[in-house]
């Protein structure tokens, strides 16, 4: 068995939407069996010393506390892993998202399509065309029949699906996960690992 990772979850320190105490976040995914988590608040991504603390504070040493950002475009949100944090704040909201694909993929980014088939919040028929790496088909906040949409439009495009919780309650965290194969002890490791396809979706969603 490899090491499970919840990759997108949001504190209420940096996304306003979300109700979880980031000082509680990596203790609840120690309870849920989750060995990572990425913290993937809105247009903002956490410095590595602040992970470091909150890892700390938790009494969880060994455990795999990572940030990416979810990036809002002008039709649908992407999830973008592996940036530092000068580039992050290059990323202007709501602007066209191929265009913001492009560019972070050209810096080199790890980047999934957030929720695609979500009522309201969705992409466009344009996905069909975009190189993203992967396609998130499970979450607590696509309902099953968006969850089923999801998964027909990972098979139509051939890019792989991930399932991660989307967690804005801390009870949510780690409902969904991925699977990788040992070898990621960074943010670095996380994104080749997700470029690569290099992962699969936990059997058995963590609820503990």
């Amino acid at each position: 068995m490899g090491v499970l990772f919840d990759i997108h979850t949001h504190t209420r320190r940096y996304s306003p939407c979300s109700r979880i105490d980031e000082q509680e976040l990596v203790r609840r995914a120690v309870e849920a069996g989750l060995d990572g988590l990425v913290i993937t608040d809105h247009h903002h991504q956490w410095q590595a010393e602040e992970l470091a603390t909150l890892v700390e504070a938790a009494d969880a040493p060994g455990f795999l506390l990572f940030s990416g950002f979810e990036y809002s475009s002008s039709k649908g949100d992407i999830l973008i892993y592996g940036l530092d944090a000068a580039a992050v704040k290059s990323f202007e909201p709501n602007q066209d998202p191929e265009q913001i694909l492009h560019k972070a993929l050209e810096m080199g980014a790890a980047c999934i399509a957030a929720h695609p088939t979500r009522a309201g919040i969705g992409f466009d028929e344009r996905i069909m065309r975009m190189p993203f790496h992967a396609l998130e088909v499970q979450s607590v906040n696509l309902q099953p029949e968006e969850q089923r949409q999801a998964r027909l439009l990972a098979r139509k495009t051939g890019i792989p699906a991930v399932a991660a919780s989307d967690a804005h309650r801390l009870e949510d965290v780690g409902a969904y996960a991925l699977e990788f194969d040992d070898g990621i002890q960074s943010v670095a490791d996380l994104k080749e690992h997700l470029r690569k396809a290099r992962f699969r979706i936990a059997e058995a969603p963590c609820r503990g």
